[in-house]
């Protein structure tokens, strides 16, 4: 299944990876307000926070393949419907997007456990680290080549029609799904234990993992931001140039793809908690460059964002990946990347910021809360491990 599971993937990460940079350059050149960026991704995030647990459990519960189908499709169907009305109208309400976000993020929210739940049992002859490995890669991938797409489409004709590229990969990844089929979870009276109860109970248990957790529920509010204010930073430093934007982040994702095929290597040498709380620190380092107005240091310090920080968001799904069972796994893991749902909270707080004190100064606060949340977690670890009492 390993042969239709990931080229759906990737054509399904690609359009979302159009999508979401024509939509965030889109809005905010019609609107040019940071508050409204702000307010797409919490809509497009939010979900996460708001269904996770229940769409692990029905993770856990249905044949993931018609999961997967399902949210493939209805992606497909309401881009599409996004693209006719941007075809129609030159400035559509804010309201529209906002509505487009949303149910995007829902579908989001399912089909993301969905997906991170078959990566054990994709392949008899990949590993766990191997598959979430070689999925991260996909996802690299798309993020290197689909905002330079989204930059040439958007700078050769209009963001109109990379919102029509998105449809178009949306409906190729719909066809590659359809010959998916998983097994479904034999339903037991533990299995049908209520979910957010099993939850509660697995971190209690897993207190490492629960330190973890919280680590990357804070750090999503804060480093990952950059993602949804970056077009304000880019406009303010490079005004106009649509291009930089789009080189920038291809920049970042070339990052993540060396990350990816290096991290399975360099996690035969140190441990997964080590690895993610390092990265996490030179995450926030990194983002204390990206106020440098100077072409080349920005390119270099997206470049090494991309690097730190998916080795932090690989390195965390691995070490739940290899700590949770097969029958529970969506859940867990559902709520494992629930931290994504604190994107869209932190970016209404940084938006806010920008407004009022400036994108530059907004971005230097997003790279300290980084540092100082890695640091203070890193050593509340270091403490436990070796037997401290601080917490």
């Amino acid at each position: 299944m390993a042969k239709y599971f990931f080229p759906s993937s990737f054509l399904l990460f690609l359009g979302n990876w159009i999508g979401h940079i024509a939509l965030n350059w889109y809005v905010f050149s019609l609107y040019h307000n940071a508050i409204y960026l702000g307010l797409i991704n919490f809509f497009r995030l939010v979900p996460i926070l708001l269904i996770s647990v229940w769409a692990g459990n029905l993770a856990d519960r249905c044949e993931k393949g018609k999961l997967l189908k399902l949210t493939v499709f209805s992606s497909f169907i309401l881009t599409t419907l996004l693209c006719i009305l941007t075809f129609q109208s030159t400035k559509l309400p804010i309201i529209v997007f906002l509505f487009y976000a949303l149910g995007r993020g829902i579908l989001s929210a399912i089909e993301t456990p969905v997906r991170q739940a078959v990566l054990p049992d994709i392949s008899d002859r990949l590993t766990t680290t191997q598959a979430v490995s070689y999925h991260s890669f996909i996802i690299n991938i798309c993020r290197s080549i689909g905002p330079a797409i989204a930059g040439l489409i958007m700078a050769v004709y209009n963001s109109e029609v990379s919102f029509a590229a998105q449809s178009v990969c949306y409906l190729l990844a719909l066809l590659l799904c359809l010959p998916l089929h998983f097994h479904r979870n034999r339903i037991t009276n533990e299995n049908s234990e209520l979910s957010l109860k099993y939850v509660i109970n697995y971190f209690k248990d897993n207190q490492t993992g629960g330190r973890i957790f919280l680590t990357s529920l804070l750090i999503m509010a804060t480093g990952f931001t950059y993602t949804t204010l970056l077009p304000v930073l880019t406009n303010e430093n490079f005004p106009n140039q649509v291009a930089i934007f789009g080189s920038a982040m291809t920049c970042c994702a070339i990052g993540g793809i060396i990350a990816t095929l290096i991290l399975p290597n360099i996690l035969e040498k140190i441990s997964t908690i080590h690895m993610y709380y390092l990265s996490s620190v030179l995450f926030g380092v990194s983002l204390l460059f990206t106020v440098m107005n100077h072409t080349i240091i920005f390119f270099i310090t997206l470049f090494f964002i991309g690097l730190f920080s998916q080795w932090a968001r690989t390195a965390n799904r691995i070490y739940f990946q290899h700590r949770v069972d097969e029958a529970h796994r969506g859940k867990i893991l559902s709520v494992v990347m629930m931290d994504r749902g604190m994107i869209p909270l932190g970016a209404i707080l940084m938006s806010f910021l920008t407004e009022w004190i400036g994108i530059v100064e907004t971005f230097i606060i997003i790279g300290l809360s980084t540092l100082v949340i890695a640091l203070v977690f890193s050593v509340i670890m270091k403490q436990r491990k070796s037997g401290g009492s601080t917490i």
